[in-house]
């Protein structure tokens, strides 16, 4: 990770940005995310990270808000070997939302870039700092938070019927098609190309 003296900073994967669209700085839901799983973002499998950027979509396709509460019902969390393994995202007792964006990825290990915060004051940073601490985890966690659905989490009334609207859909939704309606201004139309028995109803 670097001696002391080093700036803040973390590191991402190639494929984050060649096939999975990640902006940074992340969004709030993102580092939302990291932070209740309390992982670094190159610790979290690139398949887990298109879940995560397809629900985005997804949200914002059908007109429904953001929650983690709603992602975090259609999966769990699985360790690799610690201390090194990688936190992957899979189906809970409801069925996840997404098809794998890739069967095999295959060396992404080997393609990373180091983010360096050069010169940044964490007490005026509002892109990576929030009061001052980084608003989520920066270096990899020994001991990652495993969850199994949402099942010790209080879902308000508005949670619970969208994740009965969610659970409607014909799962698992293609994440590669729902990722490339990301930029589309017919996001809607696409889904409707593909899925026409649900939303034709």
């Amino acid at each position: 990770m670097g001696s002391s003296s080093d700036p803040p900073h973390f590191y991402v994967y190639q494929c984050h940005f060649r096939d999975l669209s990640i902006c940074l700085p992340f969004t709030q839901f993102e580092c939302d995310f990291l932070n209740f799983v309390n992982s670094a973002p190159c610790q979290l499998h690139p398949n887990s990270w298109g879940f995560l950027r397809a629900f985005q979509v997804l949200c914002s396709t059908l007109g429904v808000g953001l929650s983690l509460p709603i992602f975090l019902h259609f999966y769990q969390l699985k360790l690799g070997v610690l201390p090194y393994g990688w936190a992957s995202l899979s189906d809970s007792k409801a069925g996840g939302l997404f098809s794998l964006y890739s069967q095999s990825y295959k060396n992404f290990k080997q393609e990373f870039f180091r983010v360096a915060l050069q010169g940044v004051d964490p007490l005026q940073d509002e892109v990576f700092h929030f009061g001052g601490l980084p608003k989520f985890p920066f270096y990899w966690r020994p001991a990652p938070a495993r969850f199994h659905g949402a099942a010790n989490l209080q879902l308000s009334a508005s949670n619970t019927a969208a994740i009965a609207n969610l659970e409607a859909l014909p799962r698992p939704l293609d994440c590669k098609l729902v990722l490339s309606l990301a930029n589309s201004a017919y996001k809607e139309r696409g889904l409707e190309s593909e899925y026409l028995v649900f939303f034709s109803c």
